[in-house]
């Protein structure tokens, strides 16, 4: 048999029970916009008799067992691992396009070709006038010219590795901050979940955070029987319940390619830390210290190489002179004469150092040219401090000898200078290796965006509130809590009545 106030008991349980989904859709209202907030709801049981053995056929009402966010964590690791690839591509096409604007974007619209062009035409005026002092004045500021462009490039070039340096260290700063609030959050999480509270906000805060580092690395993430996350970067460990570990960056100084850069390990053991295979971290340290070769990535030292590369074979066949064939040979400027009679002069070096300190730099040719590049090349102090040094004579005092100049001129056309061409050639190659490294970047970056965005849509559809459920549910649930509250009055009423009537007897 029911209990004598069974039915206000049962009418106060829906009354409350109302209450808790008036309360959680108000909630999920109010942070309809709130970034990363996932959807509550109200799970709601209803309450059989008291005992196997009662004799009521009545339950004894609702009950609410908890208040729980709506979330899919498979579309959460889909999320972070298609978000890591995303960091990595928007990273690579933002640093190429900027490489693009150091060196041009197609072979028609490079300062450099301009620059070529001017030089060829110096040495032409020259050619048609061998001893005009104007005309080697000319020559004299268009190689200046050729060499100021590529000191340029060069330092620009090494200015955007220093910015992409700094770009490591800024993640590796934010990667700790993600972790510790991560660790921080597991412990909180853990506390709530063992006492049975809610922690939806708490987890909706963690996930946030995971999305951010999945940024900067890619991670692996497990979760845990007590509702903590265990998150793993490139097979490494980086937050485990309550505890993350730390990165650190270091100054490189072992001399090589990478001196003065940051190295990356981790605090508690030294070890190499692995960015993992995507993420702008990544993105940071291919562009940083790719140099192209055995496979690795084409990043800014490689473009330098490639920069370094034109500086000491332009300079080295300007200055001795290149083969015509197999046995014939085009002078270079060492071996014509100058206006004054001087010869063995050469017209490139590095660091202004003069013919003679140049060709006492190495011990053979090719280790003079070794030690030029497009950060140091420049013209010779001989012939900055005396034009008449300039070479355009193939004899000692004939002035209007043009041979030696007609000579320089085809060595600057010739297709043989490099392996891919002419010098236009050559520079023009690198425009298309960028280029095309470029025109990637953007269509991987533009597909990840269009995939992440894709999956961060099913997400929502998932966690996020729609307006026109929350309306309908508020009216649900205030419909029930007036129905419930009818309900304990017209029981007050009942019971009102029965004990009068008791009472009266």
């Amino acid at each position: 048999m029911a209990s004598t106030f069974a039915g206000l008991s049962i009418a106060n349980r829906g009354l409350s029970a109302s209450q808790i989904g008036l309360a959680t859709t108000t909630n999920n209202m109010s942070n309809m916009n709130t970034t990363g907030y996932s959807r509550q709801v109200v799970n709601q049981i209803a309450i059989g008799p008291a005992a196997v053995y009662s004799t009521s056929y009545v339950g004894a009402g609702a009950e609410v067992t908890s208040v729980d966010r709506v979330r899919s964590f498979r579309l959460d690791q889909k999320y972070w691992a298609e978000n890591s690839s995303l960091g990595e591509w928007e990273a690579k096409s933002g640093y190429l396009e900027e490489l693009e604007e150091i060196l041009g974007t197609s072979a028609d619209d490079t300062t450099f070709n301009t620059t070529m062009d001017e030089f060829y035409s110096a040495l032409e005026a020259l050619s048609e006038d061998p001893s005009s002092s104007a005309a080697r004045a000319e020559v004299l500021e268009a190689g200046s010219a050729v060499c100021a462009y590529l000191n340029d490039a060069a330092k620009r070039l090494t200015q955007l590795r220093n910015d992409v340096n700094s770009d490591v260290k800024t993640a590796v700063t934010e990667i700790n901050s993600y972790a510790q609030q991560i660790a921080d959050l597991n412990q909180r999480i853990g506390v709530a979940t063992a006492a049975g509270a809610s922690a939806s906000e708490l987890e909706d805060q963690r996930d946030a955070l995971v999305d951010k580092l999945s940024e900067l690395v890619d991670v692996e993430v497990i979760q845990n029987d007590n509702n903590t996350y265990t998150v793993t970067v490139g097979g490494a460990t980086l937050v485990s319940g309550n505890k993350a570990r730390e990165l650190e960056c270091y100054t490189i100084a072992d001399g090589s390619s990478q001196d003065g850069l940051y190295g990356i390990r981790w605090a508690d053991t030294g070890a190499t830390f692995s960015a993992g295979d995507s993420g702008s971290l990544k993105a940071y340290l291919d562009l940083r210290d790719g140099t192209g070769t055995d496979g690795a990535y084409k990043g800014i030292p490689y473009y330098m190489g490639q920069l370094d590369e034109f500086a000491q074979t332009f300079a080295k066949a300007f200055n001795e002179g290149i083969y015509k064939d197999g046995s014939s040979y085009y002078g270079g400027h060492a071996g014509g004469y100058g206006a004054d009679g001087t010869t063995g002069v050469r017209f490139f070096s590095y660091d202004g150092l003069s013919s003679d300190d140049l060709m006492a730099s190495g011990a053979d040719t090719d280790a003079v040219y070794a030690n030029i590049t497009a950060a140091n090349i420049s013209l010779t102090a001989d012939v900055t401090e005396d034009v008449d040094k300039i070479a355009a004579s193939s004899a000692s005092g004939e002035e209007g000898n043009n041979e030696n100049v007609d000579d320089l001129l085809s060595i600057c056309k010739d297709s043989r200078m490099f392996n891919s061409g002419t010098p236009e050639d050559y520079y023009n190659s690198i425009i298309a290796t960028l280029g095309t490294a470029a025109s990637y970047a953007s269509r991987q970056n533009n597909i990840q965006s269009a995939i992440v965005a894709y999956i961060d849509d099913s997400r929502s559809s998932v966690s996020g509130v729609s307006s026109d459920e929350e309306t309908a549910n508020l009216t649900k649930y205030q419909q029930a809590y007036e129905a419930s509250a009818q309900m304990i009055s017209t029981w007050n009423q009942i019971y009102a009545t029965t004990i009068n009537m008791v009472s009266s007897d």
